[in-house]
Formats: C-alpha cells, structure tokens, sequence
C-alpha cells in the first residue's frame, strides 16, 4: 500500500485543507494531531493562524521537507504502528479523508480516543459515495474505474454515504458527533448554489465530501 501512495503526484499530500480548517472554526492554541499529515502544510497553517499551538503529524509516507518545525512528525502505520504520544493530550485530532484509507477504521478511531482530552475533538472529513457523479459513473457509464484522487481514489477501500459516517461514529459510547457539514458550505460554486436554493433537499447527491465534529465525552 505505502508504493501506492509514493506514486501519486506531491500535490496529492502538499494542499492546505482551507476547508477543515474552516470547519474548525476560531479555536485557539490548541494541540493537534494530524494524521495522513503528508507535508504538514494544514497543520503549519492551523499554527500561523493561531488555532493550533503544538502540532503533530503522522502519515504512511515521508514527504514532509520541514519536520523541525513541528513538535513531533512520525512516519508508521497508523493501522499497525504504537502511537507514540502522550495520553490524554490533544485538544484536536484531524482525520481528513484518511478512514476510507484503512483496512479497519473502527479500529483506528478505537486506538486515538485515549489521545484525545475529555471535552476534546476529532475532525473528520469523509468522501460521499452518493454523489451524482458516483451515480453517473456506474449506472450510466457502467464503470468502476478507479482514478488518483477524488471519490474513485484508486487507495480508497472503504466508501461511506452520510448514514454510514454517523453510524461509525455511534460505535463508541464516548464519542458524540457535534456536527456535520456537507463539503458545499465551505466552496463556492454552482452546486453549493443549488444546494441553498432547493433548501439542501439535494444535498446527500451534490456532496462530495462531510466535515464531522466529534468530541470525546
């Protein structure tokens, strides 16, 4: 699985995820773990904003040029590897579009929540396989073909609809979903236009993506 990802092109791992750090909202120096961090740029931009006090990350692949930058930045498998971290610790953990990465995604978010402070949080972005274009691909081209990033993200082996994201979440008694956002409230485009003028009926097929805000009780 790592050689998959070697193959994918820099940008796949360099982006500001704007988006998830907008769906954080104005918090203050928080710690955060990041994991699929890639080269760091999210957390680094969480730590110029102020958000983000300490920062962690952890990914399957070293393409982060500026580790002495960041409070710790580990390379392992998040399925496979100890977490190294101190208990109890984080203000924040960002899962962003990792889970639909994973072999057994129950087990991860089961092997982070000791991380996470009480009253601390998980953000978690997920792609939203009932999208049109999921739609359109299947049924009318009749094809499942795999691409190097988006919904058909040739490393993705999970898919989730919004139903099947809170439904995860549910499994753990200590965790409680705060919210959760289509990725169209972050964008501007003709589909968040759609979606706000028929009232968000076409949401769940317009969506690529849901941003969830989940706390540790």
């Amino acid at each position: 699985m790592q050689e998959s990802y070697l193959e994918k092109e820099k940008e796949y791992f360099s982006n500001v995820r704007r988006d998830i750090i907008s769906f954080i909202g104005m918090e203050n120096d928080l710690s955060v773990l990041e994991i699929g961090a890639g080269s760091g740029a999210t957390l680094l931009e969480l730590k110029n904003k102020g958000v983000a006090k300490k920062i962690m990350g952890f990914d399957i692949v070293d393409v982060n040029k500026y580790k002495e930058k960041f409070d710790s930045f580990v390379i392992g498998n998040i399925e496979h590897d100890t977490i190294p971290f101190e208990l109890n610790f984080f203000d924040g953990i960002i899962l962003a579009d990792v889970l639909e990465h994973l072999v057994e995604p129950q087990k991860t978010i089961q092997k982070l929540i000791p991380y996470v402070k009480k009253g601390g949080h998980f953000y978690i972005s997920l792609p939203n396989v009932r999208n049109h274009e999921v739609f359109y691909k299947i049924f009318i081209k009749g094809s499942f073909e795999y691409t190097d990033e988006g919904i058909f993200d040739k490393t993705h082996i999970r898919f989730f609809c919004k139903k099947d994201m809170l439904k995860l979440v549910h499994l753990f008694t200590e965790l409680k979903v705060q919210k959760i956002e289509s990725n169209l409230k972050h964008i501007s485009s003709i589909k968040s236009t759609l979606n706000k003028v028929t009232f968000g009926v076409f949401e769940q097929f317009l969506s690529t993506q849901y941003f969830i805000k989940v706390t540790r009780n």
